[in-house]
């Protein structure tokens, strides 16, 4: 690639269709950094046993293992922007049950477990649709850029400023964060409104739209063997940051000196870190090519998970989080792009679905795994695992992630 090339490439706007998309986007994810932050300082007040915490933080991600399949066959049978503005109506919904549960102390764990579930499985099919339009809207080079634009908006709104405000008001009133997301994701389903996407078929590859074709994304996600690397990839590094998440509350207000106020500023922390990670994602890939990238992120998870674990104070402990953050934020960008190549337009909705339904569908059996791990040994024992486990998959798959995927993106996929 040249730099006349590089530098054409680096000036070409996205478009207005997709601008649109990213406003929506951007009020759904702010809306969701205020319960983000809120959501596990509640949960502390209703029952601060490990357990319950981390069953907590597993119902955030347990329905893509439930509604991955269904997740992607509605994107592939609706209209995507219509679906994603009645399904952001329907999760502010839940988010004000929620908020006025909280309002008259009414709240408890079930209930708290029951509304992260039912708002989780909206945010399946709301995701499912918005990754499937990006191809829609920019050009196959322009991937990159696009994903790295969401990836960081996502970083900045829903995991910076929207915890960071979602703890203070919480602090202030603990409805409040719940009643705030409720609004913004009434409020992000304007810009998609106007917002036109393709017109589905009728049916599906087999006749049917719902039928097998359900499981179409899923088999040629399995299909191709460079889907199924990037898959085994991805999922390690959720899985074990799920083992991370699990504890992350309880190790940081108990051993780091993280008082309860400001939780939702050192989870920004990790999220200060992912934005220059998805900025940057497309220049490592022309760097240093997709399989290395992908590699060095995972590396770079593994010390941080080290360092947390051997951390006394939030002074060391953050620095480490906003590490891993850049290295989840560089290694999601170069993942989905290279997804995005490889599926056809009449399975994205599926074949995305299926992928988050096992990446994503790792982070709850890590989390539910790290209240187990604590209890029996100590709160910073599913962190030094988490490294340790991390390192061993950058030796396990360096030579398939190097050998398998193309060097730059504009490499044939």
């Amino acid at each position: 690639m040249t730099a006349r090339t590089s530098t054409r490439r680096g000036n070409e706007r996205l478009g207005r269709h997709f601008g649109r998309l990213w406003v929506g986007f951007t009020l759904a994810s702010s809306g969701d950094g205020f319960a983000y932050g809120a959501v596990p300082l509640l949960a502390v007040v209703i029952d601060p046993h490990p357990l319950a915490i981390s069953a907590v933080v597993a119902a955030d991600e347990l329905p893509w293992l439930l509604m991955a399949l269904p997740a992607g066959a509605f994107a592939d049978r609706f209209r995507r922007a219509r679906l994603m503005a009645v399904v952001n109506l329907l999760r502010g919904g839940v988010l004000l049950v929620a908020g006025l549960l909280v309002l008259s102390h009414r709240m408890d764990l079930a209930l708290l477990i029951l509304a992260v579930l039912m708002n989780a499985g909206g945010r399946a099919v709301y995701y499912s649709s918005l990754q499937a339009t990006v191809p829609e809207l920019v050009a196959p080079r322009s991937l990159e850029r696009a994903n790295g634009a969401l990836t960081g908006t996502e970083a900045a709104a829903e995991h910076v400023a929207g915890p960071v405000v979602g703890a203070a008001a919480f602090a202030a009133a603990r409805a409040l964060p719940f009643l705030a997301d409720a609004a913004a994701l009434a409020f992000s389903g304007l810009p998609l409104v106007r917002l036109r996407t393709k017109t589905p078929p009728p049916t599906g590859p087999s006749g049917s739209v719902w039928g097998g074709s359900i499981w179409d994304g899923a088999r040629h996600l399995f299909a191709d063997r460079r889907l199924r690397l990037l898959v085994v990839t991805m999922c390690s590094l959720a899985g074990l940051q799920g083992l991370v998440n699990g504890v992350l509350v309880l190790i940081a207000t108990k051993d780091w000196g993280v008082h309860a106020e400001a939780y939702g500023a050192f989870l920004a922390a990790g999220a200060v870190g992912t934005i220059p990670g998805a900025v940057v994602a497309e220049r490592l890939v022309a760097r240093f090519g997709s399989g290395f990238t992908l590699l060095g992120a995972a590396a770079a998870c593994a010390t941080g998970y080290f360092v947390m674990a051997w951390s006394r104070t939030w002074l060391l402990a953050g620095p480490a989080f906003a590490l891993t953050g850049f290295a989840v934020g560089a290694g999601t960008v170069v993942a989905i792009s290279m997804r995005q190549r490889l599926t056809p337009d009449e399975l994205m909705g599926r074949v995305g679905a299926a992928w988050r339904g096992i990446i994503w569908g790792a982070a709850p059996v890590g989390a539910l795994a790290a209240g187990g791990l604590a209890v029996l040994g100590g709160l910073r024992l599913p962190l030094y695992l988490a490294g340790a486990l991390q390192f061993a998959v950058v030796v396990i798959l360096a030579r398939p992630l190097v050998r398998g995927l193309p060097k730059s993106a504009d490499a044939s996929p």
